[in-house]
């Protein structure tokens, strides 16, 4: 068993020792009365430098803002179908408020203006460069892949088009049923029946949408899609 300690014996000379907090306190104080000049113009540094952080933060704001409203003045011209307005929009937002929200989407809605007046090597070349800025989402990527490809299959870039389709389709997002059914098209057109037929296999597998089973079952031989579970609930006689 351990055995009781006496509490230490605290003289009155102690108690008047100056405590650890008084003795900093004093130091700082010394030291800044020593170099006075140091410690005013580093004080006037602090002072600027939030003073600058705060303006900076405004100013961000002011221009995301800003960015915003034009973004719905380019938006209501392309909804409008004034598609060649909408570009210049589009464009003038994005030089002019790159860092932003707004700034960042307007190349996107740009080469949609593009592909709307029917110029699809300038929708190619707008999709293309918005994807290498690298969008910030995986579902505005697969937007953007999905229109490149449409782009390019406008355009007669059948090749082109299944590659980009085919990224589009591999991203689980709100395009990828749209995608997968583009990139079967551009290969049964292309005579690859086989391959077609693989990506209509795997979207009868996962729709739940009674008429687009109906219309995958009509794409896949006669028989091959009875033992799918999700075929069972389609009439295919």
């Amino acid at each position: 068993m351990a055995e009781h300690t006496k509490p230490p014996k605290i003289r009155r000379k102690d108690l008047r020792q100056p405590d650890e907090f008084e003795t900093l306190t004093g130091q700082a104080l010394d030291f800044a009365s020593t170099h006075r000049t140091a410690v005013a113009i580093l004080t006037g540094v602090l002072v600027v430098v939030g003073v600058a952080a705060v303006a900076f933060a405004q100013w961000r704001a002011s221009q995301s803002e800003a960015a915003a409203v034009a973004f719905w003045g380019a938006h209501e011209a392309f909804a409008a179908k004034r598609f060649d307005e909408a570009g210049r929009a589009f464009a003038e937002l994005a030089d002019k408020y790159p860092g932003t929200p707004s700034g960042r989407l307007a190349p996107l809605y740009r080469a949609h203006a593009m592909a709307r007046q029917g110029d699809n090597a300038a929708a190619a070349t707008g999709y293309a460069e918005y994807l290498a800025r690298g969008p910030e989402t995986p579902y505005l990527r697969q937007e953007a892949l999905l229109d490149l490809g449409h782009a390019k299959e406008a355009g007669g870039d059948a090749a082109g088009a299944l590659d980009v389709f085919t990224q589009a389709g591999a991203i689980e997002g709100p395009f990828k049923r749209e995608a997968l059914l583009a990139a079967a098209r551009v290969q049964e057109a292309a005579g690859r029946a086989a391959e077609a037929q693989a990506i209509y296999a795997q979207l009868l597998e996962e729709s739940p949408d009674p008429e687009l089973r109906a219309f995958l079952v009509g794409k896949l031989p006669p028989g091959s899609a009875e033992g799918s579970p999700t075929a069972q609930a389609v009439d295919v006689r």
